[in-house]
């Protein structure tokens, strides 16, 4: 009842964001966030991120699923495999998520052009890369939004840095999946007061470059879905939405990132150095004759 109630009623439960350990577990288990090492020796924080975690994807999350359906639309609330295939409960936080299938990315080829798909290749500092994200949700509900961030952890100190986010998008529950305003089903939502739209599923797409001084090595990325009443209200004012601690609802993933070091400048050939003081040699005399 307390799971159905939180996105049906227009008050939010959310009374700080708290700690995964002490916070009051759902239905026994949550879905952890993975980055526990950053890769980099030189980490001051005893290279550990800050654990995040949520109790139930009921109305939003990361990703496909293998029926296209949410874990509990159906009133199942299975944990198996079978039934749930993006999201994942634990007891305790894993190295790998099975299910963390919500965020891929591709980077520009050196002639400017991009591949065709994306992935999860190596990245390079001060390269372009285009990050991609699925997001899944409910027609059904009583708040307004659902919202999407995703941090790098470019300087590779181990924490997640709002400086870092690459990504902060909320998706109203009254429009469509290209952002506009058409509320177009018998969902009632009281929070806006609209209907919901009937899209469930949106891609959002973002381009950005690579840190010059990114650390080069092993470091993490991580994606959280929320839903805006898993956020205080002095949070969700001022839109404060961590990369740690406990959201009722939503799911997190986190993906190992490799970061290659910046190629060097090429160094002209001597042919090319010959050729270009023989032209600027001749620039110049041909102004002295011209005088």
């Amino acid at each position: 009842i307390t799971v159905t109630l939180l996105c049906f009623s227009n008050v939010s439960f959310a009374s700080g964001v708290l700690d995964c350990a002490t916070a009051n577990k759902d239905n026994g288990s949550y879905d952890y966030g993975d980055a526990t090492e950053s890769g980099n020796a030189t980490v001051s924080n005893g290279s550990k991120y800050g654990q995040a975690c949520h109790d139930t994807n009921r109305w939003q999350q990361l990703g496909w699923t293998g029926d296209g359906a949410l874990e509990g639309d159906s009133g199942d609330r299975s944990d198996d495999a079978n039934k749930n295939g993006g999201w994942n409960a634990e007891t305790t936080q894993n190295d790998v998520d099975a299910g963390d299938n919500g965020v891929k990315w591709k980077v520009q080829n050196s002639d400017g052009t991009w591949p065709i798909n994306f992935s999860r290749e190596e990245l390079t500092a001060g390269a372009n890369v285009e990050f991609f994200f699925i997001v899944k949700r409910s027609n059904e509900g009583n708040h307004k939004f659902d919202q999407l961030k995703a941090w790098n952890d470019w300087n590779g100190n181990g924490i997640f840095e709002d400086n870092e986010a690459i990504i902060d998008e909320k998706w109203y529950k009254n429009h469509d999946r290209n952002g506009n305003l058409l509320a177009n089903t018998s969902n009632t939502n009281s929070d806006l007061p609209t209907n919901n739209n009937a899209d469930v599923w949106r891609k959002y797409y973002t381009v950005m470059q690579v840190p010059i001084d990114a650390v080069v090595g092993e470091t993490w990325m991580r994606a959280r879905i929320i839903c805006e009443n898993s956020l205080t209200t002095d949070d969700r004012d001022n839109n404060i939405f961590l990369s740690t601690g406990y959201y009722h609802q939503g799911e997190v993933e986190d993906y190992k990132v490799a970061i290659n070091a910046r190629p060097p400048t090429p160094v002209p050939e001597p042919t090319t150095l010959l050729v270009f003081g023989s032209a600027l040699i001749g620039l110049v005399l041909s102004r002295r004759k011209a005088k």
